[in-house]
C-alpha cells in the first residue's frame, strides 16, 4: 500500500480501467514524481493515453482512486481539476476563431482578465509571434496548431501538464521547439508527464520514466537507469522499434 501526502502531485492506488469488459489498465498503484519531466512509455496498446485520460478525468477509473496533491480527484470538479491538470493530445484541437479566442477560452470561464503584453507572453513561451495572436486557427500549419494548443492550455496555469505524443505530426523544428519550451516549463516547477514513442525524445527530455506493458506498470525508473540498464536489442524489444538511434 502506498502512502499518500500532499507532496505528491500524482498518485494512484490500485487503479484498474476497463471497456467493454476488458481491462486496459489492471492494478497500477505509483506515485509521480513532483519534479522532472516523467515520460510515458511501452509498446502500442500498453494504456499510456488511458493513464493520461484517467489522471485528467476524460475517463474515470473501475476501481481504485487517483489523488492530486493528496486529495481523491473523484471528489473535485471536473472544471477546476482540469485547470489545474491541463492535457495536450496528439492531434491539436482547437475551438474555431483566433489564436486569441482560443489562448482566452479558459481564462474566460475563470473570469481571468489577461492585458494584450500577456497574451504575447504566452504566444512567445510556445515560440510563436505577436502577430499569431489574431490569425485565424484554421490557417495555421499542424506544428503551429500544436503550440497555440499548448499556449491556451499554459494561459490556465495548470499545476501539471499531461502531453500525449505531442511532438508525433510535428517536422523536426517544431519538435525542437516544443521540447525546448517543454524544459523551460519543468524548471518553472510545472510538472509534465509526457507519453512518447520516440526512444531518442525519451532520452533527451525525461528525467524518470513509466513504463507500461499489456495495461500493467512493469517497472518506474530513471531514464539514464533504463538506457544503461537494458541493452538496445531489449529497448527495440519494448518499444517495438526499428532503431534507437536517428528517430524522428
Amino acid at each position: 500500500m502506498l502512502e499518500f501526502n500532499h507532496k505528491c502531485p500524482i498518485c494512484l492506488e490500485n487503479v484498474q480501467y476497463s471497456f467493454n469488459e476488458k481491462n486496459i489498465l489492471s492494478n497500477i498503484s505509483v506515485k509521480v514524481e513532483s519534479e522532472g519531466i516523467t515520460g510515458v512509455v511501452g509498446p502500442s496498446g500498453s494504456g499510456k493515453t488511458t493513464f493520461l485520460k484517467l489522471i485528467n478525468r476524460l475517463i474515470s477509473p473501475t476501481k481504485g482512486r487517483i489523488l492530486f496533491n493528496g486529495e481523491d480527484t473523484t471528489f473535485i470538479p471536473v472544471k477546476q481539476l482540469r485547470k489545474k491538470i491541463g492535457l495536450v493530445q496528439q492531434r491539436p484541437f482547437l475551438f474555431p476563431g483566433t489564436v486569441k479566442d482560443n489562448l482566452l477560452y479558459g481564462p474566460n470561464i475563470w473570469k481571468i482578465k489577461y492585458s494584450l503584453d500577456e497574451l504575447y507572453s504566452f504566444l512567445s513561451r510556445v515560440a510563436l509571434p505577436p502577430e499569431f495572436l489574431n490569425l485565424n486557427v484554421e490557417n495555421l500549419s499542424s506544428g503551429e496548431q500544436q503550440r497555440v494548443s499548448l499556449g491556451r492550455t499554459l494561459a490556465n496555469n495548470p499545476q501539471i501538464l499531461l502531453l500525449d505524443e505531442p511532438t508525433s505530426s510535428l517536422d523536426i523544428v517544431s519538435e525542437e521547439i516544443l521540447e525546448t519550451t517543454l524544459r523551460e516549463l519543468a524548471r518553472e516547477k510545472i510538472k509534465i508527464i509526457i507519453v512518447t514513442h520516440s526512444l531518442e525524445q525519451t532520452k533527451r527530455l525525461t528525467d524518470q520514466l513509466l513504463f507500461l506493458k499489456n495495461g500493467r506498470l512493469i517497472e518506474k525508473i530513471n531514464t539514464k537507469t533504463f538506457f544503461d540498464r537494458y541493452d538496445e536489442k531489449e529497448i527495440r524489444r519494448f518499444f517495438k522499434a526499428k532503431s534507437i538511434h536517428g528517430e524522428n
